[in-house]
Protein backbone atom coordinates (compact mmCIF):
# COMPACT_ATOMS: atom_id res chain seq x y z
CA UNK A 1 0.00 0.00 0.00
CA UNK A 2 1.53 3.76 -0.15
CA UNK A 3 -0.22 6.87 1.58
CA UNK A 4 0.23 10.21 -0.99
CA UNK A 5 0.90 13.40 1.61
CA UNK A 6 0.58 16.75 0.34
CA UNK A 7 3.14 19.35 -0.24
CA UNK A 8 3.52 22.39 1.89
CA UNK A 9 3.89 26.03 1.18
CA UNK A 10 4.57 26.90 4.70
CA UNK A 11 8.14 25.64 5.65
CA UNK A 12 10.06 25.75 9.09
CA UNK A 13 13.26 28.23 8.64
CA UNK A 14 15.87 26.61 10.19
CA UNK A 15 18.77 26.06 8.98
CA UNK A 16 20.11 22.47 8.12
CA UNK A 17 23.68 20.83 6.76
CA UNK A 18 24.63 19.59 3.18
CA UNK A 19 22.81 16.09 2.09
CA UNK A 20 22.87 13.89 -0.84
CA UNK A 21 19.69 12.76 -2.12
CA UNK A 22 19.83 9.03 -1.85
CA UNK A 23 16.66 7.72 -1.63
CA UNK A 24 16.63 5.11 -5.18
CA UNK A 25 12.73 5.32 -5.87
CA UNK A 26 12.93 9.01 -6.95
CA UNK A 27 16.58 9.17 -8.09
CA UNK A 28 16.08 9.38 -12.07
CA UNK A 29 14.32 12.95 -10.47
CA UNK A 30 17.48 14.62 -8.77
CA UNK A 31 18.84 16.00 -11.97
CA UNK A 32 15.51 18.01 -12.80
CA UNK A 33 15.81 18.70 -9.06
CA UNK A 34 19.65 20.21 -9.49
CA UNK A 35 17.97 22.29 -12.23
CA UNK A 36 15.76 24.23 -10.27
CA UNK A 37 18.04 24.26 -7.23
CA UNK A 38 20.12 26.07 -9.60
CA UNK A 39 17.47 27.87 -11.22
CA UNK A 40 15.73 29.57 -7.91
CA UNK A 41 18.72 30.20 -6.22
CA UNK A 42 18.18 27.77 -3.46
CA UNK A 43 20.73 27.50 -0.96
CA UNK A 44 21.75 23.70 -0.30
CA UNK A 45 20.84 23.79 3.78
CA UNK A 46 18.76 20.85 3.84
CA UNK A 47 16.66 19.60 6.82
CA UNK A 48 14.46 16.00 6.90
CA UNK A 49 10.85 16.78 4.61
CA UNK A 50 8.62 16.07 7.88
CA UNK A 51 10.71 19.19 9.74
CA UNK A 52 10.92 21.71 7.09
CA UNK A 53 7.17 21.40 6.07
CA UNK A 54 5.08 23.00 8.34
CA UNK A 55 1.39 23.21 6.99
CA UNK A 56 -1.33 21.57 9.45
CA UNK A 57 -1.27 18.48 8.28
CA UNK A 58 2.44 18.18 8.87
CA UNK A 59 2.02 20.06 12.24
CA UNK A 60 -0.83 17.98 13.07
CA UNK A 61 0.91 14.52 12.15
CA UNK A 62 4.04 14.95 14.72
CA UNK A 63 6.13 12.40 12.97
CA UNK A 64 9.02 12.93 14.89
CA UNK A 65 7.33 12.04 18.12
CA UNK A 66 6.25 8.97 16.85
CA UNK A 67 7.77 5.61 17.60
CA UNK A 68 10.12 4.51 15.37
CA UNK A 69 8.26 1.43 13.75
CA UNK A 70 5.21 3.46 13.24
CA UNK A 71 7.55 5.94 11.57
CA UNK A 72 9.46 3.05 9.38
CA UNK A 73 5.71 2.42 8.16
CA UNK A 74 5.33 5.81 6.91
CA UNK A 75 8.77 6.31 5.47
CA UNK A 76 8.48 3.11 3.28
CA UNK A 77 4.70 3.54 2.17
CA UNK A 78 4.77 7.15 1.46
CA UNK A 79 5.07 9.20 -1.50
CA UNK A 80 4.87 12.97 -0.64
CA UNK A 81 4.78 15.68 -3.05
CA UNK A 82 7.09 18.86 -3.48
CA UNK A 83 7.05 21.45 -6.22
CA UNK A 84 11.05 21.50 -5.84
CA UNK A 85 11.43 17.30 -5.24
CA UNK A 86 9.04 16.22 -7.36
CA UNK A 87 8.16 12.89 -5.75
CA UNK A 88 9.68 12.58 -1.87
CA UNK A 89 10.36 10.49 0.93
CA UNK A 90 8.89 12.06 4.16
CA UNK A 91 12.81 12.05 5.17
CA UNK A 92 13.80 13.20 1.87
CA UNK A 93 16.46 16.10 2.69
CA UNK A 94 14.71 19.37 2.06
CA UNK A 95 16.14 23.37 1.49
CA UNK A 96 13.95 26.09 2.37
CA UNK A 97 12.35 27.18 -0.79
CA UNK A 98 8.87 28.42 -0.85
CA UNK A 99 7.23 27.73 -4.22
CA UNK A 100 4.09 25.99 -5.28
CA UNK A 101 2.62 24.29 -8.26
CA UNK A 102 2.22 27.67 -9.93
CA UNK A 103 5.89 28.87 -9.90
CA UNK A 104 7.53 29.26 -12.61
CA UNK A 105 10.72 28.42 -14.16
CA UNK A 106 12.45 28.84 -17.89
CA UNK A 107 8.66 29.59 -18.72
CA UNK A 108 7.11 26.93 -17.04
CA UNK A 109 5.01 26.19 -14.12
CA UNK A 110 6.14 23.42 -11.65
CA UNK A 111 3.45 21.69 -12.60
CA UNK A 112 3.98 21.35 -15.78
CA UNK A 113 7.18 20.83 -14.97
CA UNK A 114 6.87 17.68 -12.73
CA UNK A 115 3.56 16.27 -14.32
CA UNK A 116 4.76 13.93 -16.89
CA UNK A 117 7.91 12.55 -14.44
CA UNK A 118 5.17 11.79 -11.69
CA UNK A 119 2.76 10.77 -13.91
CA UNK A 120 5.40 8.11 -15.30
CA UNK A 121 6.94 7.42 -11.79
CA UNK A 122 3.81 6.82 -9.59
CA UNK A 123 2.03 4.39 -12.90
CA UNK A 124 5.09 2.35 -11.88
CA UNK A 125 4.95 2.37 -8.23
CA UNK A 126 1.26 2.04 -7.45
CA UNK A 127 1.04 -0.68 -10.01
CA UNK A 128 -1.06 -3.39 -7.73
CA UNK A 129 -1.13 -1.52 -4.72
CA UNK A 130 -3.68 0.22 -2.50
CA UNK A 131 -3.20 4.08 -2.52
CA UNK A 132 -4.87 6.39 0.14
CA UNK A 133 -4.93 9.87 -1.00
CA UNK A 134 -4.78 12.67 1.80
CA UNK A 135 -3.80 15.51 -0.48
CA UNK A 136 -6.68 17.58 -2.32
CA UNK A 137 -8.39 17.48 -5.82
CA UNK A 138 -5.27 19.96 -7.49
CA UNK A 139 -2.29 17.62 -6.27
CA UNK A 140 -4.39 14.23 -7.08
CA UNK A 141 -4.69 15.04 -10.75
CA UNK A 142 -0.97 15.29 -10.72
CA UNK A 143 -0.58 11.51 -10.13
CA UNK A 144 -1.58 8.86 -12.54
CA UNK A 145 -3.38 5.71 -10.51
CA UNK A 146 -4.62 3.73 -13.71
CA UNK A 147 -2.87 0.73 -12.41
CA UNK A 148 -3.69 1.03 -8.31
CA UNK A 149 -5.66 -1.79 -7.38
CA UNK A 150 -7.96 0.57 -5.11
CA UNK A 151 -7.63 3.96 -4.64
CA UNK A 152 -9.30 5.53 -1.14
CA UNK A 153 -10.06 8.81 -0.46
CA UNK A 154 -11.59 10.77 2.66
CA UNK A 155 -14.18 13.03 3.64
CA UNK A 156 -14.92 14.61 6.68
CA UNK A 157 -18.53 16.13 8.55
CA UNK A 158 -18.86 17.66 11.81
CA UNK A 159 -22.77 16.96 12.97
CA UNK A 160 -24.06 18.02 9.28
CA UNK A 161 -21.20 20.24 8.09
CA UNK A 162 -18.66 18.96 5.60
CA UNK A 163 -15.03 19.85 6.62
CA UNK A 164 -13.78 22.35 4.20
CA UNK A 165 -10.18 22.22 5.50
CA UNK A 166 -9.58 18.58 6.36
CA UNK A 167 -5.83 18.56 6.68
CA UNK A 168 -5.44 18.27 10.34
CA UNK A 169 -8.59 15.46 9.93
CA UNK A 170 -6.41 13.66 7.41
CA UNK A 171 -3.19 14.17 9.09
CA UNK A 172 -5.07 12.01 12.47
CA UNK A 173 -6.43 9.39 9.91
CA UNK A 174 -2.66 8.38 8.53
CA UNK A 175 -1.45 8.11 12.42
CA UNK A 176 -4.24 5.83 13.13
CA UNK A 177 -4.05 4.46 10.23
CA UNK A 178 -0.45 3.66 10.90
CA UNK A 179 -0.17 3.15 13.96
CA UNK A 180 -2.93 0.53 14.46
CA UNK A 181 -1.31 -0.63 10.77
CA UNK A 182 -5.19 -0.75 9.38
CA UNK A 183 -5.91 -3.23 6.34
CA UNK A 184 -8.18 -2.20 3.49
CA UNK A 185 -11.07 -4.60 5.07
CA UNK A 186 -10.41 -2.73 8.67
CA UNK A 187 -11.12 1.05 7.86
CA UNK A 188 -14.17 1.18 10.24
CA UNK A 189 -12.10 1.01 13.39
CA UNK A 190 -10.84 4.30 12.45
CA UNK A 191 -11.77 6.69 15.57
CA UNK A 192 -10.26 9.92 16.46
CA UNK A 193 -11.90 12.23 19.04
CA UNK A 194 -15.24 11.94 18.12
CA UNK A 195 -14.68 10.93 14.76
CA UNK A 196 -15.94 7.71 13.39
CA UNK A 197 -16.58 6.16 9.99
CA UNK A 198 -19.77 6.25 9.13
CA UNK A 199 -19.50 4.38 6.00
CA UNK A 200 -17.95 3.39 3.05
CA UNK A 201 -18.84 3.89 -0.82
CA UNK A 202 -17.18 2.14 -3.52
CA UNK A 203 -17.59 3.09 -7.21
CA UNK A 204 -15.01 0.88 -9.21
CA UNK A 205 -11.77 0.82 -7.66
CA UNK A 206 -12.61 4.01 -5.35
CA UNK A 207 -13.35 3.65 -2.18
CA UNK A 208 -15.02 7.04 -0.26
CA UNK A 209 -14.33 6.68 3.67
CA UNK A 210 -17.18 9.28 5.10
CA UNK A 211 -16.14 10.12 8.96
CA UNK A 212 -18.80 12.25 11.20
CA UNK A 213 -17.65 13.48 14.31
CA UNK A 214 -21.08 15.08 16.70
CA UNK A 215 -18.86 18.03 16.42
CA UNK A 216 -17.69 17.87 20.08
CA UNK A 217 -13.69 19.05 19.15
CA UNK A 218 -12.44 19.98 15.90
Amino acid sequence: MFYVLPSSKKQSKMKGSHQEFSDERFAQLYPKVEELIRCFNVKKEFLPLFLRYKNVFWQSLEYWVLPPPVQARIKDRSVVLSPLLGLASVESPMPECVLDWTSTCQGKTLKEYWKEDIKRLSKELFEGNTVFLFVGKQEEGLFDLSTASEVVVFEYYRAKQKVKNPLRHKAYTLRYIVEKDLHLDELFKINFYDYKVEKVEKKGKRLKVLLRSEGRYI
